[in-house]
């Protein structure tokens, strides 16, 4: 058995009365959702205001199934379980921490690197310093404490923003980023995924000290599924994810019409390309990017994940029928339509073995997008998608864009979407 907690709402132990044969019934439309709704603490702008919008969004939703990201909080998963329990009285997400194993931990060449043996900032001189690895930390901690605390002065408080961070801490943060020894970015890598939501009393105690803190959140995953139909047959799959822990969340839906359907929600690495002499440059630190340690890293992460994601669907869904959906940070380039590419090799091994759930005169959206005031991206992409897996082009009836709307209030009369990230939406039939 998994060691990861499974959370499954009690509605989703009521079984189907057994499936028909596929001549015999009705298709079944069902509506899919894939969402980011951005609930990352400190990296996204207006948490706290759009918290409560995006549970009761969610709860007044019209979707059959629907596949969350970026909720990377127990407590937020609940609360919008909770919140939304009368219109998706079933719902699944695991509780993972730095310890939960990889499912699936090879690299490229098949091999299983090593775990770390040594912590992430240690109270040693690297790289002919003055200063150790832990003083550098702290000196780039103490300016965040002093500049961009919830609670002023105080090793007690958070981080208030990333940009706040960003403007007046990259000279702080330089020793780090820019050291000549590997050691000075695994300390970086230490404390940056951290930002969002530990105290800085937290990041100091535990960057000198535990081997394996190099995940955000704890090592908390960020996916969920909610469904108007029941669920089985849930797993957590987690595969290699740097800075953030990346699993691939799957539940079977059990349609009115006695069909089968298999889902499997998702949110892959980003490809970090942000310019240099910024608190933002975030170097690839880990261990899935074949040598590479700037975007080039991120990408080979990325794309290996899309090829594990590939494998697993088709161990485990078949010939059965299954949507794929998510946020796959990659997509292809638009320029008609304003949207650059990203991770682009990405989306073509995703193309490849799924079939991009949109109708054929769909036109092209960003759904992360610059003219979206809770983004911090100069260009516009399409990187959430919904794609299917032994159902054809034909069986998808509708697509949209959804959640893009600005509905909460920041600033003044200053309205701004749920999100960073818009939702995707795809009307399938399935037989």
């Amino acid at each position: 058995m998994k060691r990861s907690l499974v959370i499954v709402s009690v509605f989703a132990l009521a079984l189907g009365c057994g499936e028909s044969s596929t001549a015999s019934r009705e298709p079944e439309e069902v509506i899919v959702d894939a969402f980011n709704v951005a609930l990352a603490g400190a990296f996204i702008p207006y948490e706290q205001q759009r918290r409560e919008p995006i549970a009761d969004a969610i709860a007044a939703h019209d979707a059959d199934v629907l596949c969350l990201q970026e909720v990377w909080i127990q407590a937020d998963k609940e609360l919008i379980r909770d919140r939304a329990a009368a219109a998706f009285p079933h719902s699944v997400f695991f509780e993972n921490d730095l310890d939960t194993p990889v499912d699936d931990p090879t690299d490229q060449q098949g091999q299983i690197p090593p775990a770390p043996t040594t912590v992430p900032c240690p109270d040693e001189i690297f790289g002919g310093d003055e200063l150790t690895i832990k003083a550098q930390m702290d000196i780039a901690i103490d300016c965040v404490r002093d500049n961009c605390s919830t609670i002023p002065d105080s090793d007690m408080g958070r981080t208030t923003s990333a940009a706040c961070a960003s403007s007046n801490c990259s000279i702080a943060v330089a020793p780090l980023l820019f050291g000549t020894d590997p050691q000075h970015q695994r300390c970086y890598a230490c404390v940056i995924p951290q930002l969002p939501t530990a105290t800085f009393g937290e990041m100091r105690t535990s960057c000198p000290t535990v081997p394996n803190q190099d995940l955000a959140f704890g090592g908390q995953n960020g996916v969920m599924i909610l469904s108007r139909h029941p669920l089985k047959n849930t797993e957590n799959w987690v595969i290699p994810g740097t800075w953030n822990r990346r699993s691939i969340l799957k539940a079977t839906v059990e349609l009115p019409n006695g069909a089968e359907l298999d889902t499997y929600c998702n949110h892959l690495t980003p490809i970090f390309s942000v310019p240099p002499n910024s608190i933002n440059t975030f170097p690839y630190t880990g261990q899935y990017g074949e040598g590479l340690k700037g975007p080039g890293g991120w990408q080979a992460e990325q794309e290996l994940q899309a090829q594990k994601l590939v494998n697993y669907v088709a161990s485990r869904s078949n010939n059965r029928p299954a949507v794929i959906l998510g946020d796959f940070n990659a997509g292809l380039a638009f320029p008609d339509d304003d949207i650059v590419g990203e991770g682009e090799e990405t989306f073509q091994i995703l193309e490849a073995a799924y079939t991009p759930a949109y109708t054929a005169d769909y036109t092209p959206l960003c759904t992360f997008c610059s003219s979206n005031p809770v983004t911090d991206t100069e260009s516009s992409v399409w990187i959430d998608h919904i794609f299917l897996y032994n159902l054809t082009q034909s069986a998808v009836s509708s697509a949209a864009r959804i959640f893009d709307q600005p509905v909460v209030p920041v600033e003044g009369d200053m309205l701004v979407p749920l999100s960073d990230h818009f939702g995707m939406r795809s009307v399938i039939v399935v037989p």
